[in-house]
């Protein structure tokens, strides 16, 4: 089978190459499906690099995490799934950009009908994570401010449109006017481009120095400090991304303005693994169980059937376009989700 593999480390568009690997067997809690398309990811990004994530990897390896597409195989326990269209997290969040890909059964879920393939890999890591994290972990009710970063990004229009959904006031900040006229047009009530304008005292100005109850900040980096000045007494700064931050989250920050400001900090992380084997947990991982990610599919299809939220996909694009494609991303030029056409 095809696949886009890492080579070595390096700009993806000098180690990325669409080759022939083996295809990957189905063991027992697993699914084979054959790809139609896959999204791509700032870990992605990452990992072209060799830099520091989550899961660490060295290469050759495939990249990929986000898919689209229908089961072909099925390992023991997972033969319910044979046939159907479905959309994953690859196994060990990688391998996705193929034509077969692996997916863990804790990370397999219904295609919303209403979309298409490209729609639907681009749904899938962003609502999910940003629903455990607006929902689960930062227990944003109707009435309250949210203030999401990276606005017109994949997961930052995800937020917006959850957060309008559930009554809430959106603000978003966004790099250039362009990006801006997207958030607004998704609903968020204020938009601060961050090349023009200070965010924290845009957001103080705007709500009477009260600031905003929850903060999704999927940058980090440089955005963080601004944050945790305008973020509401008693609100909840949410941990999600760190597209600023070169030592991917690992770097050091004085805790004093925590006291200060009166806030929590709260992280998420957008995995789903219902038996956390021992050297993991003891590693710091802890991701919600399969009971939590069929709750929150379920909420997030009736959404979709609403018409409440719609998965914005910036680019439809090759795997031989992928390496640039990801180059553009790390100089945000890019709008929404890039999806990679792998089957279709």
């Amino acid at each position: 089978m095809k696949a886009l593999q890492v080579m070595r480390n390096g700009p993806p568009s000098e180690v990325l190459q669409w080759v022939d690997v083996e295809a990957p067997e189905a063991g027992p809690g697993q699914v084979r499906i054959r790809v139609s398309a896959g999204s791509l990811n700032w870990n992605d990004l990452h990992r072209c690099y060799g830099r520091l994530t989550s899961i660490p990897m060295p290469p050759p390896f495939v990249l990929g995490m986000d898919v689209c597409g229908v089961v072909e195989s099925a390992g023991e326990g997972a033969e319910e799934w044979l046939g159907r269209r479905v959309v994953a997290i690859a196994q060990m969040a990688k391998g996705g950009l193929a034509q077969l890909a692996l997916a863990p059964l804790d990370s397999v879920f219904e295609a919303p009908p209403e979309l298409d393939d490209a729609e639907a890999t681009a749904f899938v890591i962003p609502y999910h994570t940003v629903h455990l994290a607006l929902f689960e972990r930062g227990g944003l009710t109707q009435g309250e401010s949210l203030l999401v970063h990276a606005g017109a990004s994949g997961l930052g229009t995800a937020a917006i449109q959850l957060g309008v959904a559930a009554g809430a006031r959106v603000f978003a900040t966004a790099g250039g006017p362009e990006k801006a006229k997207l958030c607004a047009k998704l609903g968020a009530e204020l938009v601060i481009d961050h090349f023009e304008d200070d965010f924290a005292i845009a957001v103080l100005d705007h709500t009477k120095d009260i600031g905003a109850d929850v903060i999704c900040d999927l940058v980090g980096g440089s955005f963080v400090d601004g944050s945790w000045k305008c973020v509401a007494r008693g609100g909840r700064y949410l941990v999600v991304g760190f597209a600023d931050d070169p030592k991917s989250g690992m770097s050091g920050r004085a805790l004093r303005p925590i006291c200060n400001g009166n806030f929590s900090v709260v992280g998420v992380i957008g995995a789903y693994m219902s038996d956390v084997p021992s050297p993991i947990r003891r590693m710091g991982l802890n991701p919600f169980g399969h009971d939590t990610a069929e709750r929150v599919h379920a909420h997030l299809l009736e959404l979709i059937a609403s018409g409440d939220i719609h998965p914005v996909v910036g680019r439809r694009i090759t795997p031989l376009e992928a390496g640039a494609a990801l180059e553009d991303h790390e100089n945000r030029r890019t709008q929404g989700r890039t999806v990679v056409l792998i089957n279709s």
